[in-house]
């Protein structure tokens, strides 16, 4: 590990990006399925599939199957209330290329990791909680997933680790921006971007 981060970034922990490259399994699971069964079989699959993918390929697999666009509107906050239609896709192109560069810069930690689902809660019928548990590291690390159903698809919203949401964090991250004195999208694209 180089310890050397861009100072542009915001700061992030490094096993979250694994977790959202693990993430691309759950956008599929039904309504009518077993969620904790499902919830393996797809874990399992994309664990093996990124495990195996090419180096250049593992982002694109990831990115393809989260719901970026909620996620970025979830971390404008309230901010997002009065920023026009436009600066929010500007803002989304650049969420999506800061998670994009942390999956790429972290690719090392996606090889030969092990993922079991310890757990599902469902919050309400559209609405869940997976935890795994991933192993082949120092020690197991425990990541929780929130997945959304819309329409008819199961798609991640978020994902914990080490105690922190990711999307909490950068919601906290845009807000801290947003305060400064004269600050706009533009400083908070700026530091995604």
């Amino acid at each position: 590990r180089s310890g050397a981060k861009n100072a542009k970034e915001p700061p992030m922990f490094r096993t979250a990006f694994l977790s959202l490259a693990l993430m691309t399994s759950l956008p599929f699971a039904s309504a009518g399925q077993n969620k904790i069964e499902t919830a393996e079989a797809l874990v399992s699959t994309a664990a093996l599939d990124i495990s195996q993918s090419e180096n250049t390929r593992v982002a694109d697999a990831v990115l393809e199957h989260i719901d970026i666009r909620a996620i970025a509107n979830f971390t404008l906050g309230r901010h997002g209330r009065t920023i026009p239609a436009a600066d929010k896709t500007r803002f989304v192109a650049a969420f999506e290329s800061f998670l994009r560069r942390q999956i790429e810069t972290n690719i090392d930690q996606f090889k030969g990791v092990e993922v079991e689902v310890v757990d599902t809660a469902a919050r309400n019928a559209r609405d869940a909680i997976v935890t795994t548990e991933l192993r082949g590291g120092e020690s197991p690390l425990k990541v929780r997933w929130r997945v959304i159903q819309r329409k008819d698809a199961w798609s991640v919203v978020d994902l914990e680790v080490a105690g922190i949401w990711l999307a909490i964090e950068q919601r906290a991250q845009v807000a801290s921006i947003l305060s400064r004195p004269g600050a706009d999208i533009d400083d908070v694209i700026a530091q995604f971007g």
